[in-house]
């Protein structure tokens, strides 16, 4: 059962997603960020939960970004609104929105492409 936070996070990804119609290959497109400074943040404010590169070992205390990036819901407006979101599961992060693009960019990158 999902806590009380996810489920309004859910919430305000599903009106997100549901105002903008777009599509995931828009949203991509539309995102601008560095995948390699994206990379640097995650492993400097992420990886002491998360395993933020699929080739490093594996932490058990939080899901990996590689299984992140590939969830269906996973787009860059899913994680732009989860990252701006509070999360009792997670410290606040004060990222600028040149940061936030970053580490999406990151995330995206590691999305499985589709055949």
């Amino acid at each position: 059962m999902l806590s009380v936070a996810a489920m309004k996070a859910v919430l305000v990804l599903a009106l997100a997603l549901s105002l903008a119609g777009m599509t995931d290959a828009g949203l991509a497109q539309d995102l601008p960020g560095n995948v390699g400074s994206g990379k640097r943040l995650a492993e400097t404010w992420c990886g002491a939960c998360h395993r933020v590169d699929a080739n490093v070992g594996v932490i058990e205390a939080a899901a990996d970004f590689y299984s992140i990036a590939n969830l269906p819901s996973t787009t860059a407006l899913s994680l732009k609104v989860f990252l701006q979101t509070s999360h009792k599961e997670m410290p606040n992060f004060r990222l600028t929105q040149t940061e936030t693009d970053d580490v999406i960019a990151y995330i995206l990158s590691m999305k499985k492409s589709k055949p």
